[in-house]
């Protein structure tokens, strides 16, 4: 044991749970994902008697967003073979399906659960609970902060949401824009309520929010709001989405000379982006968020490895614009990006 490294051995799954690790810097997952995680993986063999039992819990959709997200669990999953068993669950906003996946994952005693937090309330009692049974707990893409007082909290995964609210706001700025409108498609989501109040935070016009609940499982009604909101707001000159299938779907809908922004990266974005008819996309890659929580929780229950010392790995926000769009075009068109 090194003067970097306390451990202290507890939970009912038999591997060893973290105390406090880091006086001088981050605990990395290892020099190992810089090269061939299979072959990494492969080389150092798993310390468990069985697979790492990981529950990846989300309240995502099959949408083009998630779909991105699934990927990268599926191919971490199968970069680390029969390593890990993986099981996911895609809510689509169902708080109480969400609810439902936490507490078969524990039900299951998974190892780790992976898991977005949409609203904290609502999923205070499963993850608790989860805690109290020496789950480990990983929080990925939204719910920042929410949880990490619980005892087997590692590390957060995905963005600062405000922060990348404000790079969305400096871009609109620096654009020329004065009326700003922000599209929120969904209700209750705390990261996208930070998300917006970024945005007017250093926007220097007037900035408006527009909450259509759900709209990304009713694109045509969707489209059909935004129209009637720049019908009754006709000096506004700006529009920001929050999920890239929402942005799409309005572009049709928005009036000549719009200055039009985007949260996330489909493949319908990049070439928008490349045309003109959107400025710029904040990029949080959320094929990492859905990777490297797999890969976490694999070497921590083999090799009680941690990360984040207490700060969020981040995988954004990033700034995709027509200088940039190109070089990630084919990855998009993938759907890895």
């Amino acid at each position: 044991m090194t003067e970097h490294e306390t451990y202290e051995l507890q939970g009912e799954h038999g591997h060893s749970r973290r105390d406090l690790l880091v006086k001088g810097g981050l605990i990395t997952a290892g020099a190992a994902l810089l090269g061939s995680p299979a072959a990494a993986f492969a080389s150092r063999g798993s310390t468990a008697a069985s697979p790492a039992k990981v529950a990846v819990v989300t309240h995502g959709d099959t949408g083009s967003f998630w779909s991105v997200f699934k990927r990268g669990v599926d191919q971490a999953a199968k970069d680390l073979g029969g390593a890990v068993k993986v099981t996911q669950v895609y809510a689509a906003n169902d708080v109480a399906k969400q609810v439902a996946g936490l507490n078969a994952a524990i039900a299951a005693r998974v190892n780790v659960i992976a898991t977005s937090v949409p609203d904290a309330s609502a999923l205070k009692d499963p993850l608790t609970k989860a805690a109290q049974k020496g789950i480990e707990i990983i929080t990925v893409n939204s719910g920042l902060g929410a949880f990490d007082s619980l005892r087997t909290y590692e590390v957060h995964v995905g963005q600062t949401e405000d922060v990348a609210g404000e790079g969305a706001g400096k871009q609109f700025t620096a654009a020329g824009a004065k009326n700003l409108v922000v599209v929120v498609h969904e209700a209750s989501n705390s990261g996208l309520t930070l998300r917006a109040a970024g945005a007017k935070k250093t926007f220097k016009g007037s900035t408006k929010t527009l909450l259509i609940p759900n709209a990304t499982s009713d694109l045509p009604g969707t489209k059909a709001k935004i129209a009637a909101y720049f019908k009754a707001n006709p000096k506004t000159d700006a529009f920001l989405g929050l999920n890239p299938d929402v942005t799409v779907a309005a572009l049709d809908a928005l009036p000549k000379g719009t200055k039009v922004g985007t949260f996330d990266l489909n493949a319908q974005v990049i070439p928008s982006i490349l045309a003109g008819r959107i400025l710029f996309a904040i990029d949080q890659q959320q094929y990492l968020q859905g990777y490297l929580p797999v890969v976490f929780a694999y070497l921590f229950v083999t090799n009680l490895n941690t990360v984040g010392n207490g700060a969020p790995v981040l995988t954004g926000p990033g700034i995709v614009n027509k200088a940039n769009a190109a070089r990630v075009a084919a990855l998009a068109k993938k759907g890895t990006r």
